[in-house]
Parts: structure tokens; sequence; C-alpha cells
């Protein structure tokens, strides 16, 4: 079984103007954006994808590139940490030097932290007044406290001065002055020092956003100095372009998207044509090999790309691709071969879950439709769009980045003198819309970016204050377990290896954005759609086996109707029976 193309983003990748070094795609961009922007997104990549070192990486699809995802969340990671760590040493330089004013700084920045809160937006408004009226109080005692700090030092200079029996000398009014404003500059300097290095830290993150992550950008050099973090990301690098998928949650099709269109046919092998008469069955079925029936479908669905009239009405980011699931929870060492224990055959030598299978294997796969390993032929489309020129070669329209990502999958069985077609549709809709801010930084000035740093987060600036003593001791524990607790697939009977989600699918927004976005997936569904019918009736046909029944079905499925006696037809879904029920799949919703 041929396989057209890797199947993910190697293959759709450009090359960064004057540099030679392959640049970003859009959605790659975006979700590395993400890592600065989203502190949740950040954590659940690095655990997925870092932290156990036997983790399976699911597939990329549509020209999204994990590695500078992983870069950038691991630089924002680092960054994080030494912003946490500058503003609790001055909390803590602040609690010994001038306290008062430090506890009355962490008090009124509890309650607008608390402002910041999903459940007291939306909560009451009583309980939002309540907390500004406490953010007011405590906003009132930071500021007596800081103006005592001042008044105290100008009190005790002046009694300082000299007495019967003492000559030192006395203190004019300007000194103790000075003195008072000094001493309110101290107390003033934990309150200001910390917001200000949180405010640095979010204009240095705007700037990388505006900068390396700017359109056409080219990847990130990824290189670690750490031998087990460096071998880590060698791995995802080469695992994303593989066409084994190991799940974890019985998602066969992670890093595609939701089902939002699933059918299938099943047709008799041994009911053949009669040359003259209706069709007649015969004792011994047709013989039909399924990985040649795949191989012909293939080559039909590659037309669609290749064999055109004019390359503009060739669907030119169409990618044909090998896709192999299993469930990634194996019992570590129950498999023999010569009377020895060995791993299971998907874990290669180095221990480490296969992300490449050969050709051979999947042949085989396909074969063995009872097995516990399903082999599906996956049409990928990445609604990238292309140019409008006119006759004269003048440009019309650039190029335009849908982002959205459709994905049919195919499965072909011949099993119980049956041939048995499913198929599976999925869309994976643009990256949420605050990642797409990378696109606008570019054109902006440096104040105007720091603007927006400031603007985008309101008070949750005060919340990155206030956390950063926890969120500090929190990495460090977290680093502490993580080296003390390796992962070791041997010490257990039974490991998860699967991958438990899809970074692409994470940074997704929930539905697609567009109507066009939609029409385009409708579209793409039904030439698929029609080209796999086709494909296999004339497969079927040519080896004289009766494809009436095969007909019927794929009317039914394609057209959404059902025919009943009398000659009428009943569109959109029926059911029959107690307690019966009836779905259909919308495009943009989870199919069944």
């Amino acid at each position: 079984m041929a396989v057209d193309s890797p199947g993910a983003a190697g293959s759709t990748r450009d090359t960064a103007a004057g540099t030679g070094v392959p640049r970003m795609s859009n959605v790659t961009r975006y979700l590395s954006a993400a890592a600065y922007l989203d502190s949740g997104f950040r954590d659940r990549v690095l655990a997925e994808l870092m932290f156990d070192p036997y983790r399976a990486v699911p597939p990329s699809y549509g020209g999204f590139d994990l590695v500078p995802v992983v870069h950038h969340c691991r630089r924002s990671r680092s960054m994080l940490v030494v912003r946490d760590a500058l503003i609790t040493v001055f909390f803590l330089i602040g609690f010994m030097v001038s306290p008062l004013s430090t506890i009355a700084w962490v008090a009124m920045l509890v309650p607008l932290v608390l402002l910041t809160s999903a459940q007291v937006r939306r909560g009451s408004m009583a309980l939002r007044a309540l907390i500004w009226f406490w953010a007011g109080n405590m906003a009132l005692f930071l500021l007596l406290a800081l103006l005592s700090s001042g008044l105290w030092a100008m009190w005790a200079t002046a009694l300082s001065g000299p007495s019967f029996f003492d000559d030192s000398p006395s203190y004019g009014p300007a000194e103790i002055l000075s003195l008072g404003l000094g001493a309110l500059a101290l107390a003033m300097f934990v309150p200001f020092i910390t917001l200000g290095v949180a405010l640095v830290y979010r204009i240095a993150t705007y700037m990388t956003l505006a900068g390396t992550l700017r359109p056409g950008a080219p990847e990130p050099v990824t290189r670690a100095a750490n031998p087990k973090t460096a071998h880590r990301v060698d791995y995802v690098r080469s695992a994303q372009w593989g066409n084994v998928t190991m799940y974890a949650n019985e998602d066969a099709f992670m890093g595609a998207g939701s089902i939002v269109r699933s059918w299938s046919i099943a047709v008799e092998l041994d009911r053949v044509r009669g040359r003259e008469g209706p069709p007649r069955r015969q004792d011994d079925p047709v013989d039909v090999d399924p990985v040649e029936l795949h191989a012909f479908v293939r080559e039909r669905l590659k037309d669609m790309r290749d064999r055109v009239l004019r390359p503009n009405e060739g669907i030119q980011r169409l990618d044909i691709g090998d896709h192999v699931v299993t469930r990634g929870v194996f019992t570590v060492a129950d498999w023999h071969q010569g009377g020895v224990q060995v791993p299971h055959p998907l874990i290669g030598k180095n221990g480490l879950p296969r992300s490449h299978a050969t050709q051979e294997e999947i042949e085989a796969i396909a074969r063995h439709p009872q097995g516990g390993v399903r082999y599906y032929q996956r049409v990928t489309i990445n609604n990238a769009g292309q140019e409008i020129r006119d006759r004269n070669g003048e440009l019309v329209a650039p190029a335009e980045d849908q982002e959205a990502l459709t994905s049919a999958f195919i499965y072909l069985a011949v099993e119980g003198r049956m041939l048995y077609t499913q198929f599976v549709v999925t869309v994976l809709p643009p990256a949420l819309g605050p990642y797409h801010v990378v696109d606008r930084l570019p054109t902006m000035t440096g104040g105007r970016i720091a603007w927006e740093a400031v603007r985008s987060l309101k008070l949750r600036l005060l919340r990155d204050v206030l956390a950063a003593p926890a969120r500090l001791a929190r990495a460090g524990m977290q680093a502490v377990r993580q080296n003390m607790l390796v992962p070791d697939p041997r010490k257990h009977i039974v490991y998860p290896y699967g991958a438990r989600f899809s970074v692409r699918e994470l940074g997704a927004s929930d539905d697609l954005q567009t109507h066009i976005q939609v029409l385009d997936v409708s579209k793409y569904v039904r030439m698929i759609e029609q080209r796999l019918t086709e494909a296999v009736l004339d497969f079927l046909e040519d080896r004289g086996v009766e494809t009436g029944a095969y007909r019927l079905q794929a009317a039914s499925v394609t057209m959404n109707t059902l025919s009943v006696s009398g000659g009428a037809t009943v569109s959109g879904p029926v059911a029959f029976g107690q307690q019966a029920s009836a779905t259909v799949n919308n495009l943009g919703r989870q199919g069944t």
C-alpha cells in the first residue's frame, strides 16, 4: 500500500524568505503565542509532551508543527520562573525593611485578585460591589500605611535632636522632610517594584509575540542543554509525522478534530451479476483484497489533485496518508518470542512507542479486521486556499489561509463473506481568536505594544504579583518531583503509553468561524465521499460483484434519505421501535 505523502506538516511547510529555514505555518505561530498568553495551555502541553518520556505523540496535520510550540512553552516557563523569583525576593525584602506597607499591599491585592475570578464575574452584582468596597478599604489602608511610614520617620528624626545631656546637631525642617520622603519612598518600593516586574515581563512577552512570532517568521532553533530534554524533543519532532496514533481516551482520530459525519456500508461478496438473468449467489465469495482496494481508491482520490485539466482546478492541499490506530495501554511483558519475554511489537527497542508502521505491517493490519490495531486511509484537505490571477497573470486576490482542516478516514474490511466500508469525517476549526494577536502586533510601535500588553491584562496583572510566591513554590516542587519520580514502564504490569490529547485540538476554537468555512467543509466531504463510492463500485463491478445493494445504501447515506413503502421518501433522522432514537451529524458538532 503505497503512501502518497508523509501526511503531516513536514510536506506542507514553506521556507522563510532569504533564510533557507522553514517558516512556521500560521497555526503553528498562533499556538506558539498561546504558550505566553495562556498559562493553562502551556502547562498542559509541557505535562503531556515533556514530563513523561514514554508518552506517545499524536499526529500533526495541515502544516502544524509541534516542536516550535514546545520550544516556546519551555521558554515561557523559564521567563515565568525568573519573574516569580524576582517578585518573591522583593516581597521578602519588603517584609524585612517595611513590613507594614508590604502587608497593606498584599491586603489590597487580595480583593482585586478575587475580581478576576470567573465565579465572581458570573456572580451577583451585590457580591462584586462588596468586593470593590473591600478593595477600596484596603487601598485606603495602604495609603495610610505609606503616609504613616513617612510621618513616623519625620517624627522620629525630630525627636532625635539635641538634649540637655546630648550635644548632637539638630535637624532642620528641610532635612526632616527629606528623611520623611525617603522613608515614604522605601515604603512604596515593594508595591512599585513588584508591579513593575510583572509589567516588564508582560511587555517582554508581547515584544516576543511581535518579533519571533510575526507572520512569515522562521522556525526557532530548538537546542536543549539537558540531554534528556533534547532526546524527548527529537522524539516529538519525528513522532508527529508518523502514521501510528496511540490513544489513551478512545479518540482514534486524535489531532484531526471532532467527528462531523460518519456512515458505513456492507455488501455481500458471494452475490455476483448474472450474465443474462438476475444476480445469483455462489458458493465461494469473490476474492477481494482490501490492500488492493485501498490502492485503487487512493489513485482515484489522487486524481482530484494531480490529474486535472488546469492547475487551478486541482485540490493542491490534498494529502493522503496511512492512519494506524491502537489503544495505547499495553501489558509490559506479555509477549514471547522464542520463549523469551519481549515488549509489545508497537514498543520500539528503545522502549518508546513506535510512531511509524512499515508497509508490510500496514498491509497485514488491513487484512486482519478483527485485530486490536486498525488501519484507515486518511485524506486531509487543508483549507489554505490559492491565489487568484487573471489571464494576464495579474493578481486578483492573494491566497487566504482559512485554517480549518477537513479529514476523511476510510476503512475497508473483508470479513464474513462481506465487504465493509466505513467513512468518517472530522473537522478541525481554526485556532482561538486571542492567539491571532501575533498578526496585529508587528505593525504597532513599541509604545502601542506596551499599551496592548497592559490593556489586555488589567486586574490580572495584580493577580500575577500576588500569586508569584505560590507559583514559584509549585514550580520548584514540580521540578523536584519530576527528577525523583522518573517513569519506568518496566516497573508496571500495564503502562499507559497512549496520548491523552492533541495540542492542536487543545488550542482550537469550539467551532468554525465563518459560513464559508462551513460550506468548504461540506464541499470537500461531498467530493471525497462521491469519489470513494464510485471507486469502490468500479472495483467491485470489475470483479463481477453485484453492486445493487451497495448503490442503494450509498444513495441513502449520502442523501440522508430513507425509502418507505408507497414510493414515499423521508428526509432526516428516523427511528422505529420502543425507545428508539435517531441522530443527524451536523457540521461543527460531535458526531455519533
